[in-house]
């Protein structure tokens, strides 16, 4: 994939999802690394931002190209050329994608991630992503909410993470129950990678440092879980 820019983003921004990616079959490859580079440039925004005005502007100007998706040619864009290329022929909306910009937004405006602000946004972030994934996979979407859901999660316990502080018994309460039985094989990458960030939560609450994106246990594990689907 050394010729697709949002592969080599999701690659260098995190080794995890570029890893589960490559399980998936090479066809829908391209439509997954946009979505997951779209997740990635929106939380650059908030990285980067040092007044939230001028990044709910940044991050109001990536929710009006998505919108536009279904109705306009994208904009000279890596990751917008890329989603009307590769996802909207998967029955991908760039309407269906504008929760993201409230789940980032978030990030910047509340002051603490509890109890239904923290549920909205793992389900507009996590949610609204692995359910395109889904959708780009041919798979049906309530199960990869779930997964997206828990993925979230574990995204705000990453080292250096600009976000509000998240509830110890919110993140507990949202880690705890057991991942959705039965998966499909097409969603086993996307298992694996909710089982990083429960086992990520749970160090996190333990006052441990996240797990190394792309190691050799987590190479392993994402290989047993999409081999034996547990």
């Amino acid at each position: 994939m050394a010729s697709d820019p949002n592969a080599d983003l999701v690659r260098a921004r995190d080794r995890d999802r570029y890893l589960a990616t490559l399980y998936a079959p090479a066809e829908v490859r391209p439509a997954l690394f946009a979505l997951h580079a779209l997740d990635l440039e929106l939380a650059n925004v908030v990285a980067t931002t040092t007044e939230a005005m001028l990044g709910e502007i940044r991050l109001a100007w990536w929710r009006e190209a998505l919108t536009k998706l279904d109705t306009a040619p994208p904009p000279a864009q890596p990751v917008l050329t890329a989603l009307g290329r590769h996802a909207l022929p998967l029955g991908i909306k760039g309407q269906a994608l504008e929760p993201l910009e409230d789940a980032f937004l978030a990030l910047l405006l509340d002051e603490r991630l509890a109890g239904r602000a923290l549920d909205d946004h793992l389900d507009r972030r996590g949610g609204t992503l692995f359910a395109a994934c889904a959708t780009a996979l041919g798979v049906a979407q309530g199960s990869a909410r779930a997964l997206g859901r828990a993925w979230a999660l574990g995204q705000l316990v990453q080292p250096g993470i600009k976000a509000p502080p998240v509830d110890p018994d919110d993140a507990r309460r949202i880690a705890a129950p057991p991942q959705p039985a039965r998966l499909t094989p097409a969603l086993r990458p996307l298992a694996a990678l909710a089982d990083f960030a429960v086992a990520d939560v749970a160090r996190a609450l333990g006052g441990r440092s996240a797990g190394l994106p792309g190691s050799a246990g987590r190479q392993l594990r994402l290989w047993w879980r999409v081999s034996t689907g547990r």
